[in-house]
């Protein structure tokens, strides 16, 4: 293309009946289409129009618009005859905000829609759009001097406010049309392409891939604004073949299948593009599993006048399957010079981690202002990612945003990873978003804010995801776990225009106070329900119960700090803090066979599996007990005395697990004795018994009242229950064996 002007004529004269703009109502329906040829007579108008208001190259005007042909009208022909545009937010701009773009940019016309409050500035002359003046071959009353190249400023977008005010990036049309280009060959743009505008067209996404599809010669389809309920609607009656969407918008058409499958025979939908905000990898699989419609990540910013990376079409499906599972952001535009560097601006190799740093024709000239943006001649992204090679090709990762990134214990912790584990665990998150949380250890720690789906037991879900993460989940990390959670419906989440939401709004939203830990599990009238971790408040509490329980089975504090790594402990604490019992569970995938030939130390030590699908209680302590001497046995029993004693009912321990516990029918049933199970238990005679619980039903719960042992045991079967987890079994000890043998 040599200029925009030449080109839009060039196709008019070529296609002039061929529709380049259809406006839509909400619903997808036609209201007005306008040919290529009708599209450069409006172009012609528009561009009088400007020289009418007595504007010249290098001009700028500011354009309040909602979504419709015109605003690409009057961008077009302003850019076309050398004047710079100025979009405005008509949903989220202050009248503040509006005085501050407008003035930065010394702005001499403001032209508006019909309907939209004008805020008047000294020194700016308002404008109501009305209608193109149609010339039908007429010449124009102003001569207007179209520009002859591309290396002109065309427009200024300023990027998402968090705090103070937003940055205006000086884009050139140069740099616009050679992203469009870009994006044209990635996604295969044709003439025969529909494009459908989902993102609000003051944005860079909307704006240049209206470019893509005018170099290809397609159509451009415009409804007023993204419609949740009608997406598919809207699909449909245009004949949309290609879309670019966010994330949102994926979230909520996975709850639109029913609107798809009753239009599925109308939409021709095959490709859409996904970026501008976190992906999430989940997300993208159940589209296309359910849609059969694929997805492709692509990166960029407002800066680089929108996409630099790419998830290739050209590539086999395993590696589009395994690129959507990684979250790719894909490979380089053939514009970018794209690299990671470090804080020095040193360029890291293969897996080194640092700033995304990008150069090349379609990057913007600076901001306004000329705050500071490059080194050595690279944009500085301010994200973090990564890179790796398939089959010769470089293939780009993100780990987060620079201000974004969680540094705990001087440790880098990507958001993005953590939201797309935490989607993978929990079925009922709608939406998470990770930002840092004050800690006194690590100076910051992973929080996530999570927004539910609708009609969940919110309780219930939370009690799932934490348990699935204390437990172990083989998608994320035990450094990586989010140690804060919170909850925030998604109406309420701060987002910009277009549906990214803004982490550090959030973050200062969301102070310390407003999340919960993850260790908290319930909350009864009787009890606290918590997860001992090592740096519990409740450690020492802990420990002494433990001692007091298992005497002379005592541990000292550092064998304790090791021992509450492997196994899962369960605290309830009183109203007034002190601990009324605890109880230790190993999450393994170990058979009954196989656990009745471990010893209680191989169990808790070696036996940990974060996809197990069993749990072992190996411990159980009550506040209220009180040791009794274990008398001296010199006789040794056999397996068989033991098995006949534990089955006689008389042993205490045996009598407390057969009793229904949770709303159960049935307790706990023998499975059998393990001899040597524990050799330095006097109390048992080292002898171990295994046994196995009902697999917990939905009603499962904690009976108010109940003794605490009965309760912790309770707790257990709700966590399997959540989990799905249909084996429960205690490794538990025959404690009145050698009590028994002693008065026999």
């Amino acid at each position: 293309m040599k200029n925009l002007y030449e080109h839009i004529a060039t196709v008019a004269k070529a296609e002039p009946k061929k529709v380049a703009l259809i406006g839509t109502d909400e619903k997808g329906n036609s209201v007005e289409e306008i040919t290529y040829a009708e599209l450069l007579e409006k172009i012609q108008a528009a561009a009088a129009e400007l020289k009418e208001l007595g504007l010249e190259r290098g001009d700028r005007i500011a354009l309040a618009f909602r979504n419709s042909p015109v605003l690409l009208i009057w961008s077009w022909a302003a850019w076309a005859s050398g004047i710079v545009t100025v979009p405005m937010d008509t949903k989220r701009d202050t009248p503040e905000l509006y005085e501050y773009k407008i003035n930065l940019n010394k702005a001499k016309v403001l032209i508006l829609e019909r309907g939209i409050q004008a805020v008047k500035l000294p020194g700016v002359r308002i404008k109501v759009h009305t209608e193109f003046d149609s010339r039908q071959g007429k010449a124009l009353p102003y001569p207007v001097g179209w520009e002859g190249g591309l290396g002109h400023q065309a427009l200024v977008l300023f990027t998402s406010g968090t705090t103070g005010h937003p940055k205006g990036a000086m884009l050139s049309l140069e740099n616009l049309i050679v992203n469009a280009e870009g994006i044209r060959e990635w996604l295969r743009i044709t003439g025969d392409d529909t494009f459908l505008v989902n993102l609000p067209l003051h944005h860079i996404n909307s704006t240049t891939f209206c470019l893509s599809v005018l170099l290809a010669g397609g159509t451009i389809a415009i409804p007023p604004n993204y419609s949740n309920s009608h997406f598919w609607h809207q699909m449909g009656k245009t004949g949309a073949t290609i879309s670019s969407v966010v994330q949102s918008i994926v979230f909520d058409q996975l709850h639109r299948k029913a609107e798809f499958e009753a239009l599925k025979d109308k939409i021709k939908l095959n490709r859409i593009q996904i970026g501008s905000a976190p992906v999430v990898a989940q997300s993208v699989q159940e589209f296309k599993k359910q849609f059969g419609i694929p997805l492709y990540q692509g990166y960029g910013q407002t800066e680089t006048a929108l996409r630099v990376t790419g998830v290739p079409m050209d590539i086999p499906d395993p590696l589009y399957a395994q690129l959507v599972d990684e979250n790719s952001i894909g490979t380089p535009m053939a514009w970018a010079d794209l690299q990671i560097t470090d804080d020095e601006g040193k360029i890291l190799g293969e897996g080194g981690e640092g700033e995304l740093v990008v150069k090349g024709p379609a990057v913007m000239e600076g901001y306004l202002g000329r705050e500071p943006a490059f080194r050595d001649g690279y944009f500085l992204t301010g994200d973090i990612g990564y890179y790796k090679t398939i089959d010769g090709r470089k293939y780009f990762y993100l780990k987060g945003r620079k201000r974004e990134i969680i540094i705990k214990g001087g440790v880098n912790i990507s958001p993005v990873a953590v939201e797309n584990s935490l989607k993978r665990i929990s079925p009922d998150i709608e939406q998470v978003h990770v930002v840092a949380v004050p800690d006194e250890r690590y100076g910051e720690e992973a929080g996530a804010v999570i927004s539910w789906k609708e009609g969940i037991d919110e309780d219930r879900a939370k009690r799932q995801l934490k348990t699935a993460l204390l437990l172990g989940s083989p998608y994320i990390s035990a450094y990586e776990t989010p140690k804060y959670i919170t909850s925030l419906p998604v109406a309420e989440l701060p987002m910009t225009s277009t549906g990214k939401v803004q982490r550090s709004v959030l973050k200062t939203q969301l102070p310390y106070e407003k999340f919960e830990s993850i260790y908290g599990l319930l909350k009864t009238t009787d009890y606290r329900f918590t997860v001992l971790h090592r740096y519990s408040r409740w450690q020492q509490a802990s420990l002494d119960l433990h001692n007091q329980c298992w005497a002379p089975l005592r541990m000292d504090k550092g064998e304790y700090d090791k021992f509450i790594t492997r196994p899962l402990t369960i605290l309830a604490a009183n109203p007034d803090e002190s601990l009324a019992g605890q109880i230790a569970v190993v999450r393994t995938n170990l058979s009954e066979a196989e656990i009745l030939k471990k010893t209680y130390s191989e169990l808790v030590a070696e036996s940990f599996d974060r996809t197990g699908n069993t749990l072992v209680c190996v411990s159980i302590c009550s506040a209220d007990y009180s040791p009794k001497t274990i008398p001296d046995v010199t006789k040794h029993p056999s397996a068989d005395d033991v098995r006949a004693y534990v089955e006689a009912g008389t042993d205490p321990v045996m009598k407390f697990h057969q009793k229904p516990k949770g709303g159960l029918s049935e307790g706990a049933k023998l499975i059998d004795v393990i001899e040597n199970g524990r050799p330095e238990d006097r109390s048992s005679l080292g002898y171990n018994m295994l046994l196995k619980y009902p697999e917990p039903s939905d009603n499962v719960a904690i009976t108010p009242g109940a003794p605490i042992s009965n309760q912790l045991i309770e707790i257990v079967l709700l966590i399997a229950r959540d989990l799905g987890i249909k084996n429960v079994y205690a490794y538990s000890r025959p404690g009145g064996l050698a009590a028994y043998l002693s008065r026999a």
